[in-house]
């Protein structure tokens, strides 16, 4: 990337292995385009500011079920504004669940957070579907499927 971009080296577990590769999936498919960690926390970081009080024990629990540290070591260059959210975004977090985390436990709860919001987008857009696939209640089609 170059001057204006930081790297990280991380050592993960498993499962935050999994949970990146299933975000970068997600992303990809998303945006119908082969996508990269690195483009994904670009692009994600700002996202995840609005979290609640539920959402914060969700990020508890998250991370408690997924621990960072492993032994899978991954390497990220990302923009320095986005480093600099990244940081601003742990900050924010310790303060929200009231605990010291690492820059790769802020990584692992701005990826669960991403997922969550695109697995609640598929259910809004599964429910809105069914809501035309179900049969008529009144009219004169009643009882049939268009």
């Amino acid at each position: 990337m170059g001057a204006d971009s930081r790297d990280f080296t991380l050592d993960i577990s498993e499962r935050f292995f999994h949970l990146t590769t299933e975000s970068l999936r997600l992303h990809s498919n998303s945006t119908k385009c082969y996508q990269t960690l690195e483009n994904l926390v670009n692009s994600r970081v700002p996202g995840i500011e609005k979290i609640d009080d539920e959402d914060a024990e969700n990020l508890k629990r998250h991370l408690v079920a997924v621990p960072t540290g492993g032994s899978i070591q991954i390497h990220l260059e990302i923009t320095e504004t986005s480093a600099k959210n990244l940081e601003r975004i742990k900050e924010l977090l310790e303060t929200r669940l009231e605990t010291n985390i690492s820059v790769g436990d802020a990584l692992s709860a701005l990826l669960f957070n991403y997922i969550v919001e695109q697995r609640a987008a598929r259910v809004i857009s599964k429910l809105q579907l069914d809501e035309f696939d179900q049969p008529r209640e009144t009219g004169p089609f009643k009882g049939s499927r268009h």
